[in-house]
């Protein structure tokens, strides 16, 4: 693997470079789902900068360890976790190790707010791996949008059932959550190995909130490219 710059930060190069491409270059980004994230992401990172970039293996070991703990127990548990999430940023970006399948994968979870609401998030996640310096993707990107107040106002309208009830965690899920077509992507259902993904990255989100709640100190916001 290069160890010389990280997945996420060759994700951003590759997407300033499209932004400033024309012609032909930016005509083929835009059926690309991978190159849409990509300038995406450096859109974000141009206009909102620093962006926040958290990287395992960085300097919060405790906000990865508490998701991944968080991550391990019946959705049900995590609810109300996630329900609480916000994010002040525009942008926020984690990078991680995959397992099981994606074994030997980096993984980008990129959480962008498409409008002005905290609680409203857009959940991009990219698989691949580095050569040469270059991210190569080995799962197709997708989306996932995001709505915590919706899943707080039907956990409330549910009561004790969503811990009795795993259909009923599930349905609530449901309630908050769709997914998105990307540009350059048909319509269809979103890849089986992503699913868990995109709720551990909600779950390191819930995680770096509900610490910041606590203690506004223990996981400073980090300029771009440090984490």
């Amino acid at each position: 693997m290069d160890f010389d710059i990280s997945f996420a930060e060759a994700m951003l190069r590759r997407g300033a470079g499209l932004l400033e491409a024309a012609g032909a270059d930016a005509a083929a980004a835009d059926a690309d789902p991978f190159a849409v994230l990509a300038r995406l992401l450096a859109a974000a990172a141009a206009t909102d900068a620093p962006l926040v970039v958290l990287s395992e293996g960085g300097s919060h070991p405790a906000l990865f360890e508490e998701a991944a703990r968080r991550s391990a127990e019946p959705p049900a548990a995590r609810l109300a976790g996630l329900a609480a999430t916000r994010q002040g940023e525009r942008a926020t970006m984690y990078e991680f190790d995959g397992s099981g399948p994606l074994t030997g994968n980096r993984i980008v979870a990129a959480l962008l707010r498409p409008e002005d609401r905290p609680d409203l998030l857009h959940v991009y996640i990219a698989v691949g791996r580095l050569r040469g310096g270059e991210a190569q993707i080995t799962v197709a990107p997708a989306l996932l949008r995001f709505d915590a107040a919706a899943l707080g106002r039907t956990l409330e309208l549910l009561g004790d059932a969503v811990s009795r009830s795993a259909n009923a965690a599930a349905a609530a899920l449901a309630h908050a959550s769709a997914i998105l077509p990307m540009d350059g992507q048909g319509e269809g259902g979103m890849p089986a190995a992503l699913l868990d993904l995109y709720w551990h990255a909600l779950t390191l989100a819930s995680v770096r909130a509900s610490s910041a709640k606590a203690a506004p100190n223990l996981i400073p916001s980090p300029p771009r490219g440090e984490g």
